[in-house]
């Protein structure tokens, strides 16, 4: 009889564990729904993902809003799902949204609709009641930019953004090979009101050739801005101005700007900015050559300046990246990230570009207030009022695995208020209103010599 009772527990955890597998789609199911409070901070497992080189260009992502009408935070995954926690971390819902990876957010002025970007066969745009994360409404990339599932070319919603009557913004875009091997892009601005009818595409009959990372838009001056991100220009590509302003009511090309490249580089690419000011004045932007320029509303150059120059030694070409610019209340911000070989990214550096992985702070005039210098690339950046949450990631120069974690700056002078380390690098993060509470994602990554560090997990900070 007991062994008769043994084989039937046994029984049950066999068909427990394969019904919890079937739902959170983890090896370990149990730890999806574990979570660890230690003193000021809660952290929350979010499922099994590979652990990447921790070496390579692209890697492991993740998306983070604060909702203040909830004091929770909304957070999407590289596995595709879509949760909502309050602020001790506890699961008010989760929703599974399909088999790619959330890639953008969005959430609308109300509190009550996400927009949700993912990089999938489909390549949709969710619209998520923020409630209980039913879905109100989805839009297809693939069916602006394409799909080639055989090749691995999947349509992405790179980037999402909204005006103040939550009419949605949103970059399409996907690699495409020619039958030489040349990588081409098919990009796609694609808009829409809050209930999802499409209002306009931009180009209307063709794709953008070039590749699309970034969008903003202004009501005050009635623009959305797109920035391209090619790094190599073909002699058959159309679009190979860096920023194309829009006229948001109707899709209307206003005027593209072409910022001049500056050596050793072949044009200039934009890949996390540009962003306009408040009110619609201002065009803050950082470039890939290591440039951080601010515009007019109109796309003129008011100044530049070089936050990282590229320069030569030991016969390599060696810059480290600008990625963000924003133009905020405290002043015109730009950030810059790794240190890169000009020839090719994987291949090593003979040191440091000392402007690496730093954020800068001028003026409006372009006068230098300060410049805040971290130990890893800035992945992320958010703002309550002056003072802004920094997801510290990778170094893959120096491998200073303590560098990981959450910083947050006074952005009055750069002074550090805190900072909250994680094993792993943090990929994103974000800042509650009152910026008492501070959340971020964390990713496990593959060292040099094998090891595993970190986990795929929410933190919550309580400052």
């Amino acid at each position: 009889m007991s062994r008769i009772k043994g084989c039937i527990t046994i029984g049950i955890l066999i068909i427990s564990w394969c019904l919890m597998f079937w739902i959170t789609g983890s090896r370990t199911p149990w730890q999806t729904f574990s979570s660890s409070d230690r003193g000021d901070e809660v952290s929350v497992f979010l499922g099994d993902i590979p652990s990447e080189n921790y070496d390579r260009m692209g890697f492991t992502k993740g998306l983070i809003e604060y909702i203040d009408n909830e004091n929770a935070w909304l957070v999407g995954t590289d596995r595709g799902e879509l949760f909502l926690f309050d602020n001790d971390g506890k699961q008010i819902w989760k929703r599974s949204l399909g088999i790619g990876k959330l890639v953008s957010m969005c959430v609308s002025h109300d509190e009550k609709i996400a927009f949700i970007g993912e990089q999938s066969p489909s390549g949709n745009l969710y619209a998520i009641d923020i409630a209980g994360g039913d879905i109100l409404w989805k839009f297809a990339a693939a069916n602006v930019v394409g799909a080639e599932p055989a090749k691995r070319s999947y349509p992405s919603i790179v980037h999402i953004c909204i005006d103040q009557n939550d009419n949605v913004y949103a970059n399409a875009y996907r690699f495409v090979t020619a039958k030489d091997g040349s990588r081409g892009y098919n990009g796609k601005a694609v808009a829409f009101n809050k209930n999802g009818d499409q209002l306009w595409q931009f180009p209307q009959n063709e794709n953008i050739d070039s590749w699309i990372n970034w969008c903003d838009v202004n009501d005050n001056n009635g623009k959305v801005v797109l920035s391209t991100s090619a790094y190599e220009i073909r002699p058959d590509m159309k679009y190979r101005d860096t920023m194309y302003l829009i006229n948001k009511e109707t899709g209307q090309l206003i005027n593209s700007v072409d910022v001049l490249p500056v050596a050793p580089f072949e044009n200039t690419v934009m890949r996390g900015s540009p962003n306009f000011s408040a009110n619609g004045e201002f065009l803050a932007a950082s470039c890939s050559d290591g440039r951080g320029l601010l515009f007019d509303g109109s796309g003129k150059v008011l100044w530049q300046r070089e936050l990282s120059k590229p320069t030569q030694i030991d016969d390599a070409w060696i810059n480290a990246s600008g990625r963000d610019g924003f133009a905020v209340d405290a002043g015109v911000i730009f950030t810059t990230i790794n240190t890169f070989n000009r020839e090719n990214w994987q291949l090593p550096t003979p040191v440091e570009h000392p402007s690496n992985n730093s954020m800068f702070v001028f003026n409006y005039d372009g006068t230098f207030k300060y410049k805040y210098k971290a130990l890893g690339t800035m992945e992320q950046i958010d703002f309550s009022g002056n003072i802004a949450a920094c997801a510290v990631g990778r170094n893959v120069r120096t491998h200073n695995y303590a560098a990981h974690g959450a910083v947050v700056i006074d952005l009055n002078d750069g002074a550090e208020l805190n900072f909250f380390h994680t094993d792993g690098p943090l990929q994103a993060v974000a800042i509650s209103t009152n910026g008492r509470n501070v959340a971020g994602i964390e990713a496990p990554a593959v060292t040099p010599d094998g090891k595993i560090i970190g986990a795929y997990k929410l933190h919550i900070w309580h400052r």
